[in-house]
């Protein structure tokens, strides 16, 4: 583990290096609550520069004590529609080690917000794996500190075949602060929760490219 936070501070200090600190930067946090089941603390970093180079450093995200570091480019548009699309390629290292692509798709429309991520990742261990995972949800900004909506986590992999996991979401924002509150599978003995802590320096809805895939074991 700790050389895992040594090369998620190097890799950080290389980012910031490279001008991304000097742009959009935001730090998120989210905790993941299930009935019998561990506690699950994943950090997420974001940075992009003005040229809309984006970075992304990610910890007990794919899997636990795992660190994954994902680079990719911008590209949006702010008319009546705002959107934003952004590729990304990154890898995993850690009890998950392996390669990912992944898409993050952004829109707004007046009050309205819809935000996916999807994700392919495939192992690099001996005991070759892939997976396909996309989180997406759809919401309403009823008041500018008040937001909520539903989401949907879908998880697949050659062993447990596809899963499922419905949501309702209710988030509160401060300012540059927004704490979003996730309750998946809510009417099931098997519901679990993610509550978040994220700051950014330039504000702007929540977006599903965030969100955490691991789940506790």
């Amino acid at each position: 583990m700790i050389t895992i936070r040594y090369i998620a501070l190097i890799v950080c200090l290389f980012i910031c290096k490279m001008g991304f600190c000097q742009h959009e930067v935001s730090f998120e946090q989210y905790h993941f609550v299930g009935s019998g089941q561990p506690y699950t603390y994943m950090p997420v970093m974001h940075y992009r520069n003005t040229k809309n180079w984006y970075a992304e450093a990610r910890y007990n995200y794919e899997d636990l004590q795992t660190f994954s570091l994902f680079l990719g480019k911008a590209f949006k548009g702010d008319q009546a529609l705002t959107w934003s699309l952004v590729p990304l390629v990154g890898g995993s290292v850690g009890r998950f080690n392996g390669l990912s692509t992944g898409l993050n798709i952004d829109l707004e429309y007046d009050k309205f917000y819809f935000s996916a991520q999807s994700q392919y990742s495939v192992s690099t261990s001996v005991y070759k794996n892939q997976f396909l995972y996309s989180w997406s949800e759809v919401g309403y900004q009823s008041f500018r500190w008040l937001y909520a909506g539903v989401s949907l986590q879908h998880t697949a992999d050659r062993i447990e075949g596809n899963i499922l996991d419905p949501g309702v979401l209710i988030g509160f924002t401060f300012n540059k602060v927004t704490i979003p509150v996730y309750s998946f599978v809510p009417f099931n003995k098997e519901r679990y929760f993610i509550v978040g802590l994220n700051i950014e320096l330039n504000h702007k809805k929540p977006s599903a490219k965030n969100y955490p895939v691991v789940k506790a074991e």
